[in-house]
Parts: structure tokens; C-alpha cells; sequence
């Protein structure tokens, strides 16, 4: 009986450390979301110049959905947030 919670144990320690590493962002990518500079400067309405890597923007108001689903996000009016899937 004791070899059956010895593995028992090792799959739930095993389990705890992969959800840990999943929920404090580790992993390859680091947890960071990357964002093309063409893409970030389109979703803030400004027009891409690869040539000299700049963005050249127009004085404008944007409302904060446009500007989240610009990014291909969800903007949330009741909590005020924008959900971005980093994938």
C-alpha cells in the first residue's frame, strides 16, 4: 500500500509544479506578449514606415473598445479592461 501513495504523491507534486509554472508564466516565451511593430502602430491609428522603423500618427480620439479590438482584443465596459489572448 505504501508504494501506491508514494505514487500517488509523486503525481500530485508532480501536477502542483506544472500548474505553478503554467500560472507564474514560465516557460519558453517568458510570459511576455509580442507584438509586431507594424500591428501596434496600425492599432493606434498610426501609419507604418519600415524603411526608417517609425510610425507616424494623427492627433485623433479613439474610444477604448476601437483601441482593444484594434489589437484583436475584448474590451470589457463593465470591469473596464481589455482581454488580449498572447497566442
Amino acid at each position: 500500500m505504501s508504494n501506491g501513495r508514494g505514487m500517488l504523491a509523486g503525481v500530485l507534486l508532480g501536477v502542483a509544479l506544472a500548474t505553478v509554472g503554467c500560472a507564474t508564466g514560465g516557460g519558453a516565451g517568458g510570459g511576455k506578449v509580442r507584438i509586431k511593430g507594424a500591428t501596434m502602430c496600425a492599432a493606434h491609428g498610426g501609419t507604418y514606415n519600415s524603411a526608417n522603423r517609425s510610425c507616424t500618427y494623427t492627433a485623433s480620439t479613439k474610444s477604448l473598445r476601437a483601441a482593444c479590438e484594434a489589437q484583436q482584443g475584448t474590451w470589457d465596459d463593465a470591469s473596464e479592461f481589455c482581454s488580449i489572448d498572447p497566442m
